[in-house]
C-alpha cells in the first residue's frame, strides 16, 4: 500500500488519457446470459452495529511460528474443473499478467503448472512494486501497447482504468458463469467494492482486506478496559495506558500518519466514524470541511499526545513495528498485521494482542481487482484465469495469505486461528466499510489528505485552516474534472 505521487509523471499521464478515452469493451464472444442473477439477489449488508454495542474482539492464536497456507483444497485438484470451459477450447494461448509482488500472488505463481494441465493456457505473471505497478498499467493501457493481458489494480484506480474502457467489461460474462463461479459466495460488499464500477462488474477481487483496529490483549485484561465503541474511548484508554506504561517504553497508540495513501487511510477510519466523507455521492460537492470531518480530526490529533514518537511520520513499516516490539498498546492497520504481529522473528507480543471491528464501524477498506486489458488478444483464455485465481479451491490454498474473498473460508472454524478471517467477515457483515473513492482524481484526494493528516499530526497546522485549505484544493479538482458543478 505504498504509493507517491510524482505529479510531472501523471500530467504526462493524464494527456495520453485524454486523447484515448475510449468507450468501455464489453466481452465480444460471451453467449447469451442464461438464469443470470440478478445484484439484489446478493446477501444484503447487515445494518452497522449501534455505536453502544461493543464490537467482538478476536483473539490472537499464542503461535510459536508465522501460519502456514493451507494446503490442498478439500476438494482435491480435480476440483478446479468447476469453473474451467471443458475442452480446453483456449489451449496455446500466451497470457503476460502483471501483480503486485506480494506473497497470495506468487501462490499463483507457484501453481501456474496446474492451471497449464486443466487448459493449455502459458501464463507468465511479472511482479512489481506498488508504485512501479501502478506506473506499468497506465502507461501500457493508454498506450494500448497490448504488452499484458491481466492487470492487477488496485481498488480505488478502477475509476481511472473502468471509466476509460482500458479493461473489459465483464457483467455479461459473470452472470453468465455465477452458478459455475459461485458468486453467491463472494459478499455483496465486496462485489460493490472490488468487482464493479457504475454498477458493472470489471474485475475479480483478490488481495482484499481492511483496516482493523489491533490492540494488547494483556494489557486490557491486567487494566479491566472495556473495549472501545468510539474513538474517544480510545482516546481514554491511551491517556490512561500513557500515564501507566509510557515510562516502561509502551505507548497509548501509534497509527500510520505519512504524507501519502497511508495517512489518508488512518484518517479515514476517523471521518467514516464520525459520519463525515470526502464529497456528498449525491451533488458531488466536497465536504471535507464539515463538521465531522473537523472531529474526526481533532480526535486523531489529540490521540498523537498519547503515541509512539515519530508516529506522524510513520508509514506501513514503521507503524507494524512500532507494535509488534510492544511500543504501543492500540493501532488502527491493516489486517495483515496478522502475519507481522504472529511472527517471533518480527514480533515481541505474539500471543499478547488480539483485534476487533474498528472503533465507530466505518473501517478503511483496501485491495485488488484482477481485471482483463481492452488490448488483450485473449480476452476468453484471460477470463478464464480469473476465475481460476478466485475459485474456491484457489482461495482454500492460499490460506492465510490475506484473508479470503468467500464467506465460506472466511467463516470455516477451521481458520479460526487466523484472526483477520472472521474479522474480515465481521467488517464487510455487521460493520459499514470505507473504501477509497472511486472517482478520476482519487489519487490526488488521498495524497492531499495524507499530507494534511501528516501536517497536522506533527503540529505544523491547526485542524480547521487545514481542512479549509484542503476543502479548496479539492473544489479545484473537482471542478476541473468536471466531477462537481460549483453549485
Amino acid at each position: 500500500m505504498k504509493k507517491t505521487f510524482v505529479f510531472v509523471t501523471l500530467l504526462a499521464i493524464l494527456s495520453m488519457i485524454a486523447a484515448s478515452c475510449a468507450p468501455a469493451v464489453q466481452p465480444t464472444s460471451a453467449p447469451a446470459v442464461t438464469q443470470a442473477p440478478a445484484v439484489t439477489q446478493a446477501p444484503a449488508v447487515t445494518q452497522a452495529p449501534a455505536a453502544t454495542q461493543a464490537p467482538a474482539a478476536t483473539q490472537a492464536p499464542a503461535a510459536t511460528q508465522p501460519p502456514a497456507p493451507a494446503g490442498p483444497s478439500p476438494k482435491g485438484s480435480e476440483g478446479y474443473s468447476w469453473s474451467i470451459t471443458p475442452g480446453k477450447p483456449y489451449a496455446g494461448a500466451q497470457l503476460h499478467v502483471a501483480m503486485i509482488d506480494e506473497p497470495r500472488e506468487h501462490a499463483f505463481k507457484d501453481r501456474l503448472a496446474t492451471f497449464k494441465d486443466l487448459t493449455g493456457i502459458d501464463v507468465t505473471i511479472d511482479f512489481f512494486g506498488f508504485d512501479d505497478l501502478y506506473n506499468k498499467d497506465i502507461a501500457a493501457s493508454a498506450a494500448h501497447t497490448g504488452e499484458y493481458d491481466v492487470y492487477q489494480i488496485h481498488v480505488p484506480d478502477m475509476a481511472l482504468f473502468d471509466e476509460r474502457g482500458y479493461m473489459v467489461d465483464l457483467t455479461d460474462w459473470i452472470k453468465r458463469d455465477a452458478e459455475q463461479m459461485e458468486l453467491s459466495d463472494i459478499p455483496a460488499a465486496l462485489q460493490e467494492s472490488h468487482m464493479k464500477f457504475k454498477d458493472h462488474y470489471w474485475g475479480v477481487p483478490t488481495h482484499v482486506g481492511a483496516n482493523q483496529f489491533y490492540y494488547r490483549k494483556d494489557i486490557f485484561d491486567k487494566e479491566g478496559y472495556q473495549l472501545p465503541k468510539t474513538w474517544d474511548d480510545v482516546l481514554t484508554i491511551a491517556k490512561d495506558v500513557e500515564a501507566k506504561y509510557a515510562a516502561s517504553g509502551t505507548h497509548g497508540f501509534t497509527y500510520m500518519g505519512s504524507a501519502d495513501i497511508q495517512g489518508a487511510s488512518t484518517y479515514m477510519n476517523f471521518l467514516g466514524a464520525y459520519g463525515g466523507d470526502f464529497y456528498d455521492p449525491t451533488t458531488m460537492k466536497p465536504t471535507i470541511n464539515s463538521p465531522e470531518a473537523l472531529k474526526a480530526l481533532e480526535t486523531l490529533v489529540a490521540l498523537n499526545a498519547y503515541s509512539v514518537p515519530g508516529s506522524p511520520s510513520f508509514s506501513f513499516d514503521q507503524a507494524h513495528v512500532a507494535f509488534a516490539k510492544g511500543q504501543a498498546a492500540m493501532i488502527p492497520f491493516w489486517d495483515s498485521g496478522d502475519n507481522f504481529f504472529s511472527d517471533p522473528k518480527q514480533s515481541d507480543i505474539v500471543g499478547k494482542w488480539a483485534e476487533m471491528l474498528m472503533p465507530g464501524g466505518h473501517p478503511t477498506n483496501g485491495g485488488w481487482s484482477v481485471q482483463i486489458s481492452a488490448d488483450s488478444q485473449h480476452k476468453e483464455a484471460a477470463w478464464e484465469f480469473l476465475k481460476w485465481i478466485i475459485s474456491p479451491e484457489m482461495e482454500w490454498e492460499t490460506v492465510p495469505l490475506t484473508p479470503a474473498c468467500r464467506k465460506s473460508i472466511l467463516t470455516d472454524p477451521k481458520n479460526a486461528q487466523y484472526p483477520s478471517y472472521m474479522a474480515f467477515y465481521n467488517l464487510l457483515t455487521q460493520g459499514n466499510p470505507f473504501a477509497f473513492p472511486k472517482i478520476l482524481p482519487n489519487w490526488q484526494i488521498l495524497q492531499l489528505t495524507g499530507q494534511m493528516v501528516n501536517s497536522t499530526t506533527a503540529g505544523q497546522t491547526e485542524p480547521a485552516p487545514a481542512l479549509e485549505a484542503l476543502q479548496t484544493q479539492f473544489e479545484v479538482i473537482f471542478l476541473r474534472y468536471g466531477i462537481w458543478n460549483g453549485q
